[in-house]
């Protein structure tokens, strides 16, 4: 386990599902400015990228939890105090998804749905926001997708979470902007993750396409007709977290993908 010591205290980020995919991008890119905390299931995922921090002379440290249970989320803050830290920024990055035909999908899979992507979310969000207000400052990112503002076939489930945290981050933004506390849904479309490349082999077998011919179809769906690198979706959040937002909107723009902020 990665081990941390600072005589300063630094306002730090709490990522969530920052050990893999799209999190661990932006552990990576906010290390190199803030102090990180990087939350998941897999402890060997989050000490891998807290030990890539250190080894570039950032700051992270792990903790591993279910973030669908509301002790983790307080286990998470009080890391970051016992770091001698302040919590500044949260990334509620953590999600999964599972497709399937509406009339025969299992309730126990769409409430663990709801229950990560969602209330995780939430506990997430209210354990942050008392150190935040107090400070009178701090940042919350939401990553959503463009499935939180369209609809997708075969994907309620998924769909209906990702609109949840839409409104969620609408709803915060305006509630807590005149106390200092800037709140933004980002709602990217495929980017390059293991979700992504499941969709990807999906295609494969059943249209009985390349690997190379299923990418194209899956870049295809998305505004920009590509799929977006983990790391332009990071470049956003630290851009979002250092109070650029307009130059975090144009980036989501360039990607092809709503930048939300209750503006």
């Amino acid at each position: 386990m990665t081990t941390v010591t600072s005589n300063q205290t630094p306002s730090a980020a709490i990522i969530t599902g920052g050990g893999r995919g799209i999190g661990r991008a932006i552990t990576l890119r906010l290390a190199r400015d803030t102090p990180v905390v990087a939350v998941g299931r897999t402890l060997s995922d989050l000490e891998s990228v807290c030990d890539e921090v250190t080894r570039g002379g950032g700051l992270a440290v792990p903790c591993a939890g279910d973030i669908s249970e509301l002790e983790t989320a307080a286990s998470a803050v009080d890391l970051v105090r016992s770091q001698g830290w302040s919590v500044g920024h949260l990334v509620c990055n953590a999600g999964i998804g599972k497709s399937g035909a509406t009339e025969s999908f299992a309730f126990e899979e769409w409430r663990r749905i709801f229950d990560v992507n969602v209330h995780g979310c939430f506990h997430f969000v209210q354990a942050c926001l008392p150190p935040m207000l107090e400070r009178g400052t701090g940042t919350i990112c939401i990553l959503s997708s463009m499935a939180g503002v369209t609809g997708v076939p075969y994907d309620a489930a998924y769909t209906a979470s990702k609109h949840a945290l839409v409104g969620l981050a609408r709803s915060l933004a305006l509630e807590y902007r005149k106390r200092g506390i800037h709140v933004a849904a980002l709602c990217p479309s495929f980017v390059e993750s293991e979700m992504t490349r499941r969709t990807i082999h999906g295609l494969m077998r059943r249209r009985g396409l390349s690997e190379a011919e299923a990418e194209q179809r899956v870049a295809e769906k998305s505004p920009a007709k590509r799929i977006l690198p983990a790391e332009e979706i990071a470049e956003t959040v630290a851009l979002l977290v250092a109070g650029e937002s307009d130059a975090a909107a144009n980036l989501a723009e360039q990607g092809g993908y709503p930048f939300v902020d209750g503006r």
